[in-house]
């Protein structure tokens, strides 16, 4: 099936968010390998992350197939102004050039001037050429120009693919205004603190010049797929308590490290609470709790895929997520009498199903804790 972007002709160029070019930008375009013959380290970071990848893997390309194929209402143009924002920008509609699959790639992130919010989402202001640009102030280099500019070191820089709004007005992903809305925000802590820390490295190759100590910021950019950031994200307390011939087990979930809600992003990521319990009997007791964020299309029928995001007439139906610095309680009230021992297990699953459940979806487990709650209601952990 063709894969190919079906906006030739009408006279603009989507790219990211929304930005608009009025025609192609008749200037020079620099493919990451390129990049990486001077940024070495920075590219290696890089082409390991979810943006180096956001044209180029088969689950996004399924989906945008379908999307393609007249299944959501939308213009495909939409999913390439996010996942291939170079194709917008040079005028590649056909996807024939090369930086077109390079995803959310060097040259289009550096040649970045201004993000802007409307009421439908971010537009971002991009000038092509030989500047590039970053948030190094005293920054040289013999390869290109270099221009210093502290939109890099803002969320909003972010915000023209992590804000989505359908054109009824629906806010499919708000990922930038929930950390607007964040303790985080308030404190000065921006996404780049969170998914661009400073690590060892070297920003330019060391043949070329040396830099004894060199930092760089992480361009891997790790997040909701990224088991350290999970473990980051969220803290668990269990709370055990014996009523009669009852055990009663209080799960509490903090959002305490993301400035956002978790999950976060497209509204096919689940977060799974699961509980079994066993006793010294051999009964079990097994129950979940998920939260995410879902959608009715205009039928009313729960959507479970992407593409079916974009189709007309898509409303929230319900939002089960945890927010930013929410502390989220579960009581889980069970038969178990007051003298009998018993082993809970809990955990925490983070999916993420953009087909459908059991549709190439992905399934992490990143919190596990086994402990053995004795009669006397005290409990100590399970190696």
């Amino acid at each position: 099936m063709n894969v190919r972007a079906t906006i030739a002709g009408l006279g603009i160029c989507l790219a990211a968010g929304g930005a608009l070019f009025a025609e192609p930008a008749p200037k020079r375009f620099t493919t990451s390998d390129r990049c990486a013959t001077c940024h070495r380290d920075i590219h290696r970071m890089w082409n390991a992350s979810a943006h180096a990848s956001a044209m180029n893997n088969t689950t996004f390309l399924d989906s945008y197939r379908e999307v393609e194929s007249g299944r959501g209402s939308s213009s495909p143009g939409v999913c390439l102004g996010c996942h291939a924002p170079m194709a917008g920008a040079i005028g590649d509609p056909e996807l024939t050039k090369r930086i077109s699959w390079e995803g959310v790639t060097c040259d289009y992130c550096h040649s970045l001037v201004s993000v802007e919010m409307h009421g439908s989402g971010a537009v971002a202001g991009v000038d092509f050429g030989n500047v590039k640009r970053g948030p190094i102030k005293d920054a040289t280099s013999t390869g290109h120009d270099v221009a210093y500019s502290d939109l890099f070191a803002q969320s909003i820089v972010c915000a023209p693919c992590h804000e989505y709004t359908a054109r009824n007005g629906a806010a499919i992903m708000g990922t930038y205004s929930e950390w607007m809305a964040s303790n985080a925000a308030e404190r000065g802590e921006t996404c780049q603190t969170c998914h661009m820390g400073v690590v060892e490295g070297e920003v330019v190759d060391p043949r070329i010049a040396r830099e004894s100590g060199a930092e760089v910021n992480l361009h891997a950019m790790p997040g909701g797929h990224s088991l350290d950031q999970l473990h980051e994200a969220i803290a668990v307390g269990i709370e055990p308590s014996r009523h009669d011939d009852r055990l009663e087990l209080v799960v509490r979930l903090k959002n305490k490290g993301a400035g956002h809600a978790v999950p976060t992003g497209m509204p096919v990521r689940h977060i799974v609470l699961e509980l079994l319990v066993e006793t010294e009997t051999g009964r079990s007791f097994h129950e979940q709790r998920t939260y995410g964020k879902y959608y009715k299309d205009s039928r009313g029928k729960t959507i479970e895929q992407v593409a079916d995001l974009f189709g007309e007439g898509v409303q929230l139906q319900s939002d089960s997520r945890i927010a930013a610095d929410e502390v989220r309680t579960e009581t889980f009230d069970l038969a178990v009498p007051a003298k009998e021992a018993a082993y809970a297990t809990v955990k925490l699953h983070y999916e993420h199903a953009p087909r459908g459940e059991g549709e190439d979806g992905v399934r992490v487990t990143f919190f596990a804790e086994r402990r053995m709650i004795r009669p006397d209601a005290e409990e100590e952990p399970i190696p």
